[in-house]
């Protein structure tokens, strides 16, 4: 595998960082390549070279500048949950006008509902897949709806942050936990 040039990769950063910022500052709709290049001081056809749709530039800012959380295999359910929501809360607060523009933008763009899907989707299964371990390990009981308590871990994180804008402290991201692992143990 040949090595990549790093005048290409510094390009590119700089193109998928102004990106980024467009997206928080003005939505994913009114960014446009040519908002682009005009930030990035990067010509449209070297964007459009590496990016030959806009949605795949979109689509890239977001996998590259909303980083995966990571998800610990630690065998504590507990502390697995804890570090999850702590580090979501963490991104939420620097690429929170990316995640509201692109779940705005999903509503009205089946493009964007797809990019929006695929960002979700990966990361929902994470936290599913940890949740189904737990079941297996008699963490909680097989009967748990996986797919629900992962929702019902989720969503308060983002009504939080997002509608009450209220901080996502230490101590409320464990009583979330502890409540939620309390309700579904039964």
């Amino acid at each position: 595998m040949s090595e990549v040039d790093p005048r290409i990769e510094r390009t590119r950063n700089v193109v998928l960082d102004a990106t980024a910022a467009l997206i928080g500052e003005v939505g994913f709709g009114r960014t446009t390549i040519e908002a682009v290049a005009e930030r990035s001081g990067v010509a449209r056809s070297t964007i459009y070279r590496h990016w030959p749709d806009r949605t795949d530039l979109l689509g890239e800012a977001v996998d590259c500048k909303i980083a995966h959380v990571a998800f610990p295999q630690s065998g504590n359910l507990r502390d697995e949950l804890v570090t999850i929501i702590a580090e979501l809360s963490a991104r939420l607060e620097s690429v929170g006008p990316m995640v509201m523009s692109l779940i705005a933008e999903a509503r009205r763009d089946p493009k964007m509902a797809a990019m929006q899907e695929r960002f979700t989707g990966a990361r929902f299964s994470r936290l599913r897949s940890i949740l189904v371990a737990a079941v297996e390990q008699g963490d909680l009981p097989a009967t748990v709806d996986v797919d629900q308590m992962g929702e019902d871990i989720i969503a308060p994180v983002f009504f939080r942050a997002f509608l009450r804008q209220s901080p996502l402290d230490q101590e409320w991201i464990e009583h979330h936990v502890d409540r939620l692992i309390a309700y579904y143990r039964g």
